[in-house]
């Protein structure tokens, strides 16, 4: 019975905020008083207190909870281990502090209470995936995770905002189809009876290698499916359209909950479901991972180009996701460490990088590139805190971001002397495949640099008068790209608080990376060899 504490962080956000919906103060900016925003914080607290008290009792994977079987080997079931106590934790963190943030931010919006009922659910649903023990577990709560956000994206109830929901619904609803294909087969041709992930792979080797090429094109179709919610080509479009969401609702879903969601769940498919010493070697490995190039590239390259500041942001995590899905394509033990050091690292980078953006968005209105100028002098704080996410996602020495980036180049050339020496397959493309992606992280590096100083020399150092084709580029796009007020200063201590502890963060993981790593090498070495 000690072990229902697995379903507690699961089920308690999500009843919370279900009765949030039932019992509602009524809409509108006077209802939302400060008892329900007290209620509201309570929950949240509470709730990663009880991630906390889980992950204390330790992380062997040898706690579960079968919550019920659907049917024969079909089960739901909360399990964990180092890698779902990672992700979970890291949720647990992150989000009393996106939720402080959030007070301020919508401090002025009617249909409050709606906002963070769901915003509660998705928390739970969250943990969840964390916390799923089978496949089948995983599958489900990446469903809802659909659901329970989808009216956060349609949250302004503006014409983008609806179009883009539409577009997140579909898309995702699509990658599911694709999902299932690969929870069907991995099903099928498993060695395990209750369907429980299992480091190395669930796979009967045995019975797989005679529809070896069958199960690889599964595997290819559900790590597409999955890359759905990780922005993978070219199945990214949802994401920058989802810019039009709140900045705490665009902040979870490009740092935390919907694309590391997605990222997680294509980890638990490749080293705990199919297992790396079915997929290595195998020409699905190099599809995927020419994905992963090609959209670390691309996204990069759309950033550079993209004038939305938060748009130009979201271009910036579908290529960071790749970084991670790089790490996951090179299924070794270091490369599944390296992929979940960027997971880490980014759900910091990036969730500071937006925060900052809605904090100059809420206290003056801008949202382009360039209507910045001398924002930086006007908000010290809040450009300081860019300034730290800029450098790391750019991978600059003593910063999170390096650390992982590092780690990635480490795992390639790894990979990439492995495969050398056992020949590669796929005609010798294994040779090479993981050098290339190397020089693909360098050049993103590169192409970061660009979009990101871009905002960062626009704040500190204000170009005098306004170019021509800015003007035109304003009136195209219906803004009013008005100079800086002489008003605007940082936010309250509300936003400011969460930006500081991620800045801190960002810099103790760069500066200090070997507790984290010790904890990611041995996740590694769960998968085997």
């Amino acid at each position: 019975m000690s072990e229902i504490i697995l379903a507690l962080p699961v089920v308690f956000p999500i009843v919370g905020g279900l009765a949030m919906l039932v019992h509602r103060p009524g809409e509108g900016i006077v209802r939302w008083n400060r008892s329900r925003a007290l209620l509201t914080a309570g929950l949240v607290l509470l709730n990663s207190f009880l991630v906390a008290a889980i992950l204390a009792g330790g992380v062997d994977g040898e706690r579960r909870l079968v919550v019920f079987k659907l049917y024969s080997s079909l089960t739901v079931m909360f399990k964990l281990d180092r890698m779902g106590g990672l992700f979970a934790g890291m949720v647990a963190f992150l989000w009393p502090l996106a939720t402080l943030y959030a007070f301020e931010y919508m401090e002025h919006e009617e249909r409050r209470n709606t906002f963070f009922a769901f915003y509660l659910m998705t928390y739970g649903v969250t943990v969840g995936i964390a916390l799923a023990g089978t496949l089948v577990t995983l599958y489900l709560f990446y469903e809802m995770l659909t659901f329970v956000t989808l009216p956060l994206v349609m949250f302004p109830l503006t014409t983008e905002a609806v179009r883009a929901s539409r577009a997140y619904l579909y898309y995702s609803i699509g990658g599911a189809a694709f999902a299932f294909i690969g929870l069907v087969f991995v099903l099928g041709f498993s060695s395990i009876e209750t369907s429980e992930f299992v480091a190395g792979g669930m796979l009967d080797l045995a019975r797989a290698g005679q529809s070896r090429n069958t199960l690889l094109l599964v595997y290819v179709l559900a790590f597409f499916g999955f890359g759905v919610k990780a922005a993978v080509f070219p199945l990214y479009r949802w994401l920058p359209k989802a810019a039009v969401a709140p900045t705490p609702v665009t902040a979870l879903l490009h740092a935390v909950a919907v694309v590391k969601s997605g990222a997680f769940a294509i980890l638990r498919l490749t080293y705990f479901s199919f297992g790396i010493s079915f997929l290595r070697g195998s020409w699905a490995q190099w599809v995927v991972m020419c994905a992963t190039l090609v959209t670390i590239l691309f996204g990069s390259t759309m950033a550079v180009k993209e004038v939305h500041w938060k748009r130009r942001l979201a271009y910036s995590t579908v290529s960071n996701l790749s970084y991670i899905l790089f790490g996951a394509t090179l299924m070794s033990p270091f490369g599944l460490a390296a992929g979940l050091s960027h997971m880490v690292a980014h759900a910091f980078m990036k969730i500071s990088a937006f925060f900052c953006a809605g904090a100059v968005m809420h206290k003056s209105g801008k949202t382009y590139i360039y209507q910045l100028d001398g924002m930086g002098k006007k908000m010290p704080v809040t450009f300081g805190c860019l300034t730290a996410a800029s450098l790391s996602l750019m991978g600059i020495p003593l910063f999170a971001g390096f650390i992982s980036k590092w780690n990635l180049a480490q795992a390639a050339f790894e990979c990439g002397g492995l495969m050398g020496e056992v020949g590669g397959g796929a005609g010798g493309v294994g040779r090479w495949l993981p050098y290339a992606g190397v020089a693909v992280i360098l050049l993103s590096a590169l192409l970061t640099g660009i979009y990101m100083m871009t905002v960062l020399v626009r704040a500190y150092f204000p170009k005098i008068g306004e170019i021509a084709s800015e003007k035109k580029e304003e009136n195209r796009e219906g803004t009013d790209a008005h100079g800086a007020d002489d008003k605007v200063t940082d936010p309250t201590w509300k936003m400011l608080v969460p930006l500081v502890v991620f800045t801190v963060v960002i810099l103790v993981i760069g500066v200090n990376p070997a507790p984290l790593m010790e904890c990611l090498m041995k996740i590694g070495g769960e998968v085997g060899v």
